[in-house]
C-alpha cells in the first residue's frame, strides 16, 4: 500500500510487531519473552485505570494517571506503558521526542525500570494522521480504548483468525469486532461511536490494504464523491470497501501509490476544499502570533550586512572578503557544512570569488536568470554540489542586492510549501536560476493568495517567512476536522500566558523566572541544583514550554552512569543495512535537537537534560565541551562532519546536591553554565509547600511546619534538606502525608544519617507534627518561620 512508503513504513513495522507480540500472544513489545499483555495484567490496569472516571478527570493527564496508578505492580506501568506506545504511533501532532519522554516517564514510574527500545523510536518519528482536538482534549479515553480493545481481544480469543491479511474476509470480521465494542468502562465519558479515532486507527494498523487513516466522515465524502464512481465497478454500499476500488483505479490511472490527501487528488473527493484555504489559514496563525516579525527581525540585519559587503566588492575595497561569510552565517540561513565550503572558497580561490561576485551583485536592473547565471559559472561545483544547494548560497548572497526581493531559498522549505497548495513541483535537474526564479513566482503567487483571504503579506520577504514558519502536512490523518463539520467554526487557541500567569501557576516570584530568562539569553546554558524534590525539572520544563511557545520545541533527556557520546551526539548502532545485520550512524538527542532549531531559527528551542552530573560529563559531551563556550565556532565531530551549536538551542540541566555518589563537577563545566540553586530553606522555594497547601489544601498546611521542622532538624546538611514537592499531591491528606514520609522522606533521611542512627527518632511522623504544633502554640520556631518567608518573597 502506497501509505507504507517512507518514513511511514517504521510506523507499520512498530505495528506489526505489537500486533505479533500483545495480540497474537501475551508477549511484550519492548521487553520480548515477558509476558506483559496477559489478561492479568490486562485486568489489573483496566481495574486501576478504566475504573476509575473520576480520579483522572480534570488536570493534567501525566499527574492524574501517575496517581491511579501509584502501587502497580512494574507489569501494569510496562502495560500502560507499551499502550502509550501504541496511541502514539498514528498521531503527527505530537514531537518524537515528546512521545518518547512521556512513554518512558509512565516506564519510569515501575520499580523496574524499562525504556522504549531504541529500535522503536522510529516509530514515532513523525506519526501519519492528525487526530484533531477532540484526541487531544480527551487522550485518556484512546489510551484506555487501547487497553479496553486489548483485554476484550483476549477475553473472545480470537487470536490470529481477524489478524490474518492473506484471508480476504478478515479485515472485515475484524472491523465487525472493533466498531462493534462497546467500552464497559468510563461509559460516561463516551459518545456512541467515540474514540472514534482509536477505533479507525486500530483498523488501519492491523489492515492497512483495506482499512484508509481516514475519519468516518472522509470515508464517507470519498466513497460518494461523483469524481470517483467511474472506478466503483462493483456496487457496494460498504464505504471502506468502495475505497478500496477507487484506490485501485485512481493508482492505475497515475501509475503510482497515492494518498486521498494530495492536494489535487483531495480537491475531487472534497469540493469545498482549497490548498490555499488551508495553508494561508495557518499563514494567519503565524502572522497573529509574531512568527512573520521574527523571521523578518533577524532576516533585514542579515541583509544590510551584505548589502554593505556588496558596496565593498563593487567598489575594489582591499578588506571586501572580511564580513561576508560572517553574515551569512547568521541565522542558520545556510548548512553549515556547505557554508564552511564556501567559505574555503572565498578564501583559497579571492580572484575568482571576487570575478563572480560582482556579476551576482552588479548594479542596475538585470534579471535573476542574469546574476545567478553569471555567479554559477564562476562558482564550480566541485566547491558546493547540487542545484538546489548552491541555489541556497546563492540566494542568501542576493540578500545584498535586497532581502524584500530575493529572500533566502532552501530546497526542504520550498518543496513543503509547493506540496501543500498543489503547486508545480522542484524540478531537481533545472539550473540554479530556474529553482530560484520558480520560488520567487510562489511567493509572489503567495502575496495575491493571502491579499484575496485578508492576509497582507508586503513583500516576498514576509511571504518567504511564512514558507518557512508552515511546515509539513498537518491534513494528512484520520480524523482530519477541517471538513468534518461545515457548520462548526474552527477552534480557537489559547493566548500564550504571560510570565506572570506563569509565576503564579508556579507559585514562584516573576523577578526570579525573569532572572533566568535573562540568564538563558546572556550565556544560553544553565543549570539548576539542589537537593530532591525542589522543583527542578518540572520548573525547566514548564518555564521552556513557555519560552518556547507554539513555534519552538522542548525536548528532555536523562543522563545515567552509562551514558555515552554515542547517546548523546552521533554514534554507529546495530541496524540492518540492505537487509543484513551491520551498523548505521545514529543521531543522538542533541543533534535532532539542533537540527530542529536550524529549521525554525526564529524560534527558541530547549533541550532539558536531568540530571546532568550523573553521566561523565567529559565523555558525553565531547566536542560539545568547545562548542559551550565558542557558540560561533564549528568543530569538525568524532563521526565526521563539521557542526556547531545553533544560536537558538538552549540547554537547560538539572542537578541533584544531594547524591554522595557524584564527583563535583569540575570547573570546566561551571564556566560554561550558569548555575541557579533551588534550595527548600532559600529563595524562592522556601515557603513554597506552604503557599501552595494555603491555595490548595489549607486543612494540611500543618504539613509544611513539619517540613520546615525536620530540614532544621537537617541543617548541618545542607544538601540533604527535603524538598517540598513530596507532598504537592491533588489528593493530600493526612494519610496521604503519612504514607508519603514513611516510604518517600524517611528512607532518604536514613541514608543521608548513615552511622547516626540514633538520630532518626527525631525524625517519626507523629514527633514532627507534635513538636510542629508545639511550637506554633508556644510563639516560637513556627512564627518565626511564617516570617521568613514572608521576608523571601518581598
Amino acid at each position: 500500500m502506497s501509505s507504507r512508503r517512507g518514513y511511514a513504513a517504521k510506523v507499520y513495522e512498530a505495528a506489526d510487531l505489537w500486533i505479533a507480540s500483545a495480540l497474537k500472544s501475551d508477549d511484550s513489545l519492548f521487553t520480548p519473552g515477558t509476558p506483559i499483555w496477559s489478561r492479568e495484567w490486562l485486568g489489573e490496569a483496566r481495574t486501576r485505570f478504566l475504573d476509575k472516571p473520576d480520579e483522572w478527570e480534570g488536570a493534567g493527564f501525566s499527574v492524574k494517571l501517575e496517581t491511579v496508578l501509584a502501587g502497580s505492580p512494574p507489569q501494569v506501568y510496562q502495560l500502560v506503558g507499551e499502550a502509550l506506545y501504541v496511541t502514539y504511533l498514528i498521531p503527527s501532532t505530537i514531537g518524537q521526542a515528546l512521545k518518547i519522554e512521556r512513554v518512558n516517564q509512565v516506564l519510569g514510574w515501575s520499580s523496574e525500570r524499562v525504556e522504549i527500545p531504541r529500535h522503536l523510536h522510529d516509530g514515532l518519528e513523525r506519526g501519519i494522521s492528525n487526530p484533531g482536538q477532540f484526541f487531544t482534549a480527551n487522550f485518556g479515553i484512546h489510551l484506555a480504548f487501547v487497553i479496553e480493545f486489548a483485554e476484550r481481544w483476549k477475553e473472545v480469543g480470537f487470536g490470529e483468525g481477524l489478524l490474518n491479511r492473506a484471508d480476504p474476509e478478515s479485515p472485515w470480521k475484524f472491523r465487525e469486532f472493533v466498531t462493534g465494542l462497546t467500552p464497559r468502562k468510563m461509559a460516561a465519558r463516551y459518545t456512541p461511536d467515540s474514540p472514534s479515532f482509536q477505533r479507525m486507527a486500530l483498523l488501519h494498523l492491523a489492515h492497512p490494504n483495506s482499512f484508509e487513516s481516514m475519519s468516518v466522515n472522509h470515508k464517507r465524502m470519498v466513497a460518494n464523491a461523483p469524481n470517483f464512481q467511474r472506478f466503483a465497478t462493483e456496487p457496494t454500499d460498504d464505504n471502506d470497501r468502495k475505497i478500496q476500488q477507487i484506490r485501485a483505479g485512481l493508482e492505475s490511472q497515475v501509475g503510482r501509490g497515492l494518498s486521498f490527501y494530495e492536494p489535487e487528488i483531495r480537491a475531487q473527493w472534497n469540493p469545498r476544499y482549497n490548498p490555499w484555504d488551508a495553508y494561508i489559514k495557518r499563514a494567519k496563525k503565524v502572522a497573529d502570533s509574531g512568527g512573520i516579525a521574527q523571521e523578518i527581525g533577524f532576516k533585514i540585519p542579515i541583509g544590510n550586512n551584505l548589502a554593505a559587503s556588496r558596496d565593498a566588492v563593487l567598489s575594489g575595497a582591499d578588506d571586501w572578503r572580511r564580513d561576508i561569510s560572517k553574515d551569512m552565517g547568521k541565522g542558520n540561513l545556510i548548512y553549515h557544512i556547505e557554508l564552511s565550503k564556501f567559505r574555503n572558497w572565498l578564501d583559497d580561490h579571492p580572484d575568482a570569488a571576487l570575478d563572480a561576485l560582482r556579476l551576482l551583485w552588479a548594479s542596475g536592473d538585470l534579471s535573476v536568470a542574469d546574476r545567478i547565471g553569471g555567479f554559477s559559472d564562476g562558482f564550480p561545483s566541485e566547491v558546493v554540489s547540487g542545484a538546489g544547494t548552491r541555489v541556497n548560497i546563492i540566494s542568501v548572497l542576493l540578500m545584498g542586492v535586497s532581502a524584500t526581493d530575493f529572500p533566502p531559498f532552501k530546497v526542504t522549505a520550498f518543496d513543503n510549501a509547493y506540496k501543500l497548495v498543489g503547486y508545480d513541483p522542484r524540478d531537481q535537474n533545472a539550473s540554479e536560476a530556474a529553482q530560484y526564479e520558480q520560488a520567487l513566482g510562489f511567493l509572489d503567487r503567495l502575496i495575491n493568495e493571502a491579499a484575496a483571504r485578508g492576509l497582507t503579506l508586503n513583500n516576498r520577504l514576509e511571504a518567504q517567512s511564512v514558507v518557512w514558519r508552515v511546515r509539513g502536512d498537518d491534513s494528512d490523518g484520520i480524523y482530519d476536522t477541517d471538513d468534518d463539520e461545515p457548520d462548526s467554526q474552527p477552534p480557537t487557541e489559547s493566548p500564550k500566558p504571560d510570565m506572570a500567569t506563569l509565576a503564579q501557576d508556579l507559585r514562584l516570584p516573576q523577578d526570579f523566572l525573569e532572572k533566568i530568562e535573562t540568564l538563558l539569553d546572556d550565556k544560553r546554558q544553565i543549570i539548576f541544583q539542589g537537593p530532591p524534590g525542589t522543583g527542578k525539572t518540572y520548573v525547566a520544563r514548564a518555564l521552556a514550554e513557555h519560552l518556547a511557545g507554539a513555534e519552538g520545541g522542548v525536548s528532555l533527556v536523562q543522563f545515567h552512569p552509562s551514558y555515552a557520546y554515542e547517546d548523546f551526539v552521533q554514534g554507529f548502532r546495530p541496524a540492518l543495512v540492505e537487509g543484513r545485520p551491520g551498523f548505521a550512524l545514529r543521531e543522538g538527542p542533541l543533534m535532532r535537537a539542533a537540527k530542529r532549531a536550524l529549521e525554525n531559527p526564529g524560534a527558541r528551542h530547549f533541550l532539558i537534560i536531568d540530571e546532568i552530573n550523573r553521566g561523565n560529563l567529559a565523555k558525553v559531551f565531547g566536542e560539545l565541551y568547545f562548542l559551550l563556550e565558542y557558540r560561533d565556532e564549528k568543530v569538525e565531530l568524532q563521526y565526521g562532519g563539521e557542526f556547531s551549536l545553533p544560536p537558538n538551542l538552549y540547554i537547560v540541566g538539572t542537578m541533584n546536591t544531594a547524591d554522595r555518589s557524584i564527583a563535583l563537577v569540575d570547573l570546566a563545566l561551571r564556566r560554561r553554565f550558569y548555575f541557579v540553586e533551588f534550595h527548600p530553606d532559600k529563595w524562592p522555594v522556601a515557603g513554597l509547600l506552604r503557599r501552595w497547601l494555603q491555595d490548595e489544601r489549607p486543612e494540611m498546611e500543618w504539613v509544611a511546619d513539619v517540613l520546615d521542622r525536620a530540614n532544621r532538624l537537617l541543617i548541618d546538611d545542607d544538601n540533604a534538606a527535603i524538598g517540598p514537592s513530596h507532598f504537592m499531591k491533588p489528593d493530600m491528606d493526612e494519610a496521604a502525608a503519612r504514607r508519603i514520609w514513611e516510604y518517600g522522606v524517611l528512607p532518604y533521611v536514613e541514608e543521608r544519617l548513615f552511622g547516626e542512627r540514633d538520630r532518626l527518632a527525631d525524625f517519626a511522623f507523629d514527633r514532627l507534627r507534635g513538636t510542629a504544633a508545639t511550637s506554633d502554640q508556644d510563639g516560637a520556631d513556627g512564627g518565626d518561620d511564617d516570617a521568613g518567608d514572608g521576608d523571601a518573597l518581598s
